[in-house]
């Protein structure tokens, strides 16, 4: 049968009804697989015009429609598996619920389209390929190679882009809600005004993906996903699962979002600005050379956590849980910690300071057990309680402590200059420490007594006169 035939054949299909349609859809089938029977492929329709014809049900398995014009044409449950399409005409093309499983798709510009339902999975060679306002409610893409390829305002909420190369792709102003990419390679995919309502990117890889303006991200997954310099930009959202995520060297500008799960995260490198994440869970995380400026971590949970030389500026962690963090070489600057708990942290060699000191917030805080060696602190401590941490060569120096509890406290070789002590609890706190103009210091040894009490109050009496026998000014 020629092309002519076969076209013809599609045109009477179009056109008939009933009984007549369905025997004739029936010859079409037994065609097809003939043809495929003979030669490996179906029927041969490049640069037909199929324009406008109803063709729903069809079975043009194999077939090759490339530069067919299929404008306006209705494909409902077309049986299109494997077909060969490229560069086809494809404006208000209805493809819902057809079926284009394997298709070698090249050069497919689909405007205005609807593929709601349609399984277009394991497609072949589609990079590049656009779809511009199209309806792909449902659609199934897994599998697909779609690197390059561009989603402008189309509507794929409840689709399936599982395991879909999407490399270098972009999708902007779409519905995304409820759409599953677990296991897809996102590699510079760039999303932008788009809705991620209850979307799944979990266990996807990709190296640079950018979440950008997301007009919504309730409930966004990216659990497991591994996600190196992971950009998020200007989106808000709650109930985000992101358990395990590695975004090493991630960035974060300007996100919300409220008690998002990012236990046991691999954050290192990353840097979160103006974020505010009140509430998260992040026990577990890496957070090594990253840094938080601005935003707020309020009453979240880094249990565990880990942030080596994390630095942190003027951020607010009132509340937080941070027992058994470790963070050494930590560098917080006017912060608010207030009522933090850095119970067994590991501080070593951390600098906590504010500019002013009492700009720098740790009232409150509960240092319990806490390794400080080394650390350097200027900020509010005032009822913090440090019970039995290790101060060893520290510096508090400018720092208020008042009704702070140190009982206990090794505070070996310590320097502290003009630190406020009224009503500070120091039992059990042993010289040498270096304490010069310390307001309150005396009288809190006074009611602490015994011989640790004792043994202080004579070093302080000497480093005294050692220090006024030298002194011409104000340290």
């Amino acid at each position: 049968m020629t092309q002519l035939d076969t076209v013809e054949l599609l045109r009477c299909i179009s056109a008939a009804g009933g009984k007549e349609r369905t025997e004739l859809l029936k010859q079409l089938s037994e065609l097809t697989q003939r043809q495929i029977d003979r030669t490996g492929r179906g029927l041969n329709l490049v640069e037909a015009d199929l324009s406008n014809l109803r063709l729903d049900e069809v079975d043009l398995r194999r077939a090759t429609l490339s530069r067919a014009v299929l404008h306006g044409t209705q494909l409902q449950r077309a049986n299109l598996d494997q077909i060969t399409m490229v560069c086809p005409g494809m404006e208000r093309t209805n493809l819902s619920e057809a079926t284009l499983r394997s298709a070698y798709v090249h050069a497919l510009a689909a405007q205005t389209c609807n593929f709601d339902g349609a399984d277009l999975s394991d497609l072949r060679d589609a990079t590049g390929t656009l779809f511009h306002g199209c309806s792909m409610r449902g659609v199934h893409l897994d599998g697909g190679h779609l690197a390059g390829s561009s989603f402008y305002q189309c509507d794929l909420s409840d689709s399936s882009i599982r395991h879909a190369n999407l490399q270098g792709s972009l999708i902007n102003e779409c519905l995304l809600d409820d759409a599953e990419f677990q296991g897809a390679c996102v590699d510079q995919l760039t999303v932008t005004k788009t809705s991620l309502r209850g979307t799944s990117f979990e266990r996807a890889a990709g190296r640079g993906l950018v979440l950008q303006r997301l007009t919504a991200s309730d409930n966004l997954v990216l659990a497991d996903a591994d996600l190196p310099e992971l950009r998020l930009s200007d989106l808000s959202g709650q109930g985000w699962k992101a358990s395990g995520l590695k975004a090493a060297n991630a960035d974060l500008v300007d996100v919300v979002a409220p008690a998002a799960d990012l236990r046991g995260a691999e954050l290192s490198g990353a840097r979160l600005l103006r974020c505010s994440l009140p509430g998260a869970a992040l026990a577990g995380a890496l957070l090594n050379n990253g840094k938080i400026s601005g935003g707020s971590l309020r009453g979240a949970d880094l249990r565990g956590a880990h942030g080596e030389n994390l630095h942190i500026v003027e951020a607010d962690l009132t509340d937080a849980d941070l027992t058994s963090f470790t963070g050494r070489c930590l560098t917080v600057r006017d912060g608010n910690l207030a009522r933090v708990n850095l119970r067994f942290a590991n501080l070593y060699r951390a600098m906590i300071t504010g500019d002013p000191p009492r700009g720098m917030s740790l009232r409150g805080a509960v240092l319990e057990g806490a390794t400080l060696v080394q650390a350097y602190i200027a900020a509010d401590l005032r009822e913090a309680d440090l019970n039995g941490a290790n101060c060893a060569y520290s510096r508090f120096s400018q720092s208020d402590l008042s009704g702070a509890r140190l009982d206990g406290t090794n505070m070996y070789q310590s320097t502290w200059v003009k630190v406020t002590l009224h009503g500070a609890s120091v039992k059990d706190v042993r010289a040498p420490i270096f304490a010069d103009r310390c307001p309150g210091l005396r009288t809190s040894l006074d009611k602490a007594g015994g011989a640790a009490a004792d043994e202080f109050r004579t070093f302080l009496d000497t480093f005294d006169a050692a220090l006024a026998a030298g002194r011409k000014g104000s340290t």
